[in-house]
């Protein structure tokens, strides 16, 4: 490949702080309140003009991972907990009402229900665990329970869906109210390094070229962008090949009978139209499909509906990989609103309202962490002494072959490990969201947004506290870290049971400048 060489160049320094979180998405918004709330002078870096990274720009919704979904307790709290209730308060998302965990006629729990390579209702012991191992379940097709449709998990109500506008307004208050320095429409490009330490930030923007300086820098670009360009280690895809769960652009819909559609408010597929879809798809008359999901996510108005539906192979940090699947998702998604329309009746009157400006990207990078999460950790519910959040979210592979096969384990909630959280080779830095580390089967449950959310404020916490006291993250006391999210009312290792009786007695604590 040709290259051009580039003169030697000062760049000015725009901001120098405590801590710099690069990304505002739902783990770079929690990161840097969290990081402003523990008295750090705080930069949020971010690329558009608005925050909420892909439950905005891609409108992913909803909010999972923010209660346990098979029993209702609350697994997320503090500033994450907080966003979610300023946004109901504001008409922005519905808290859905807690729910007891399913159970069949015989009063045994039931078993994980899904789409194809679900696994079956074995406990999670040596079948579930040893197919887990090899990437977080069964061959495509095994273990599919017969009878039940792929997604039919109609009594789940863990998730919150909301109203991406009003969540931009929002979180931006949130992050102003509490002292977070917001810069807009700057794009992360390279780091300057001083050794094993990240001595300066470049970005580019409208500008130009310009540097902020940070003691700490946290790392939420969902892609582990900063921690790639500061060279530290890094994984992609599953162990076996590198193949890589697929993206979706997701878009939303108007003119919908959602009366007639039913249970909208639960993240189910409609099992009349995926048989539907898959004729098609058979005869070649569609492309490739996931769900199709039809339900309230990044919308809760009557007569409206996310659709989770196109399925798009190619790596979220390769550019050109982006530009063919925006094109092919585009094209993607009209094809599969014409079904829509032509096929099932409460469509017959539906329009396009919007698109995600970005593609939703599953996965990408994960670090490699002081410890690397494993789906073994998540299935047998591992404690951890420098636990800093909990995930629950069921184990999801959507297929990385481009089928519509995925393939879902339930878990109880587990603790997620500060070690994750820091790649051992970078003195300064911390990272949040979905590329924390953890292998393809752990990071399968952890990469939804309410967990992100949650590793995301633990960053903006621990980055706080390692600036103040000039400290290396990995030097921070963990149970200083624990203090705080402790005295903010966020679980990191209370039991399911608890989070359920605190929520419903409604004994919340606080953290200050709600």
């Amino acid at each position: 490949m040709r290259s051009v060489r580039e003169g030697s160049r000062e760049t000015a320094v725009s901001a120098q702080s405590d801590v710099v979180v690069v990304g505002g998405g739902p783990a770079g918004i929690a990161a840097a309140v969290a990081s402003a709330r523990c008295g750090a002078s705080t930069v949020l870096i971010e690329q558009h003009g608005f925050l909420g990274g892909m439950a905005t720009a891609g409108l992913v919704g909803p909010f999972a991972g923010v209660r346990h979904r098979y029993g209702g307790g609350r697994i997320v709290g503090g500033v994450p907990w907080q966003l979610i209730e300023r946004l109901r308060d504001c008409g922005g998302a519905i808290i859905p009402p807690l729910s007891s965990p399913p159970y069949d006629a015989d009063g045994c729990q039931q078993s994980n229900a899904g789409t194809q390579g679900e696994g079956t209702r074995e406990d999670p012991g040596a079948r579930q665990a040893d197919a887990a191992r090899e990437g977080a379940g069964t061959r495509e097709g095994e273990g599919e329970r017969k009878g039940v449709e792929p997604g039919s998990e109609r009594s789940a109500r863990g998730d919150v869906p909301f109203d991406p506008e009003i969540l931009k307004w929002v979180a931006e208050r949130m992050a102003i109210e509490s002292g977070v320095d917001l810069r807009y429409h700057r794009f992360f490009s390279n780091v300057l390094k001083d050794g094993s330490h990240i001595s300066a930030l470049l970005v580019e923007s409208k500008s130009g070229r310009e540097a902020f300086v940070g003691r700490v820098v946290v790392d939420a670009t969902g892609d582990a962008d900063v921690a790639e360009r500061s060279e530290a280690p890094y994984e992609k895809g599953r162990e076996e090949d590198g193949a890589l769960q697929p993206m979706s652009l997701m878009f939303r819909l108007g003119g919908v009978d959602t009366d007639t559609l039913g249970d909208i408010d639960a993240p189910y597929v409609s099992s009349r139209i995926r048989r539907k879809a898959k004729q098609l798809r058979q005869e070649g008359k569609l492309p490739p499909f996931g769900g199709p999901w039809t339900f309230w996510g990044s919308t809760f108005r009557r007569g409206e509906v996310m659709v989770n539906m196109v399925r798009l192979l190619g790596d979220g940090t390769d550019s050109d990989a982006l530009t063919r699947n925006e094109i092919e998702g585009r094209d993607h998604m009209h094809q599969f609103l014409a079904f829509l329309k032509e096929h099932v009746s409460e469509f017959s009157s539906a329009f396009l309202i919007d698109s995600g400006s970005h593609i939703g990207v599953r996965e990408s990078r994960r670090i490699q962490g002081v410890y690397r999460l494993a789906v073994e950790d998540v299935i047998d519910g591992r404690e951890f002494p420098d636990s800093i959040a909990l995930g629950g979210h069921v184990i999801d592979v959507h297929s990385p072959s481009g089928t519509a096969d995925q393939i879902r384990y339930r878990v109880a909630p587990y603790q997620i490990p500060l070690r994750c959280l820091i790649p051992p080779s970078i003195d300064n830095l911390l990272v949040a969201g979905r590329p924390v580390s953890a292998d393809h089967g752990a990071h399968a449950s952890l990469r939804v947004q309410g967990t992100c959310m949650a590793t995301g404020q633990a960053a903006g916490i621990t980055a706080a506290l390692a600036a103040g006291n000039r400290l290396r993250p990995i030097d921070v006391p963990v149970r200083h870290v624990q203090d705080t999210l402790e005295r903010w009312g966020a679980p990191f290792k209370a039991g399911l049971e608890d989070g359920e009786a605190a929520e419903k007695k409604g004994e919340e604590r606080r953290a200050p400048h709600r």
